[in-house]
């Protein structure tokens, strides 16, 4: 195959992918989280990030005046996950598993026992 025929066959693959890419709806997603009462509230599948985190906050209990959005997301998973003395992590991943993998992680850096407490995925 020629140099023109490689450069060819390279371009479509290349606009092939982007144009799989841009057809790819944005579908954001937010977890609120109360470090004070374990409280907590998810969005997924909003079509821009202030939507879900105003959606997340909605979902957090109303006695919890320190929830806050502890993680957001774009067409992937996050999660949240707490250790046995108060101690927390948040993260996001491409998957359920790696958002939990991910959130245990930072979780274990300030505490022990990390488990996840709530995990969603906007894909």
């Amino acid at each position: 195959m020629g140099e023109r025929a490689v450069l060819r066959q390279t371009l479509a693959i290349a606009l092939l992918l982007l144009t799989t890419l841009a057809g790819q709806a944005a579908e954001w997603g937010s977890i609120a989280f109360s470090p004070r009462t374990g409280a907590n509230g998810y969005s997924h599948n909003y079509d821009t990030k202030s939507t879900a985190q105003a959606w997340a906050m909605s979902y957090c209990d109303d006695n919890a005046s320190d929830c806050r959005i502890v993680v957001n997301f774009q067409n992937a998973c996050g999660a949240v996950a707490v250790g046995r003395n108060g101690g927390w992590g948040a993260d996001w991943g491409p998957t359920r598993s790696s958002a939990e993998a991910n959130a245990i992680a930072v979780c274990q850096s300030h505490d022990g026992g990390c488990r996840t407490k709530r995990w969603v995925c906007s894909k």
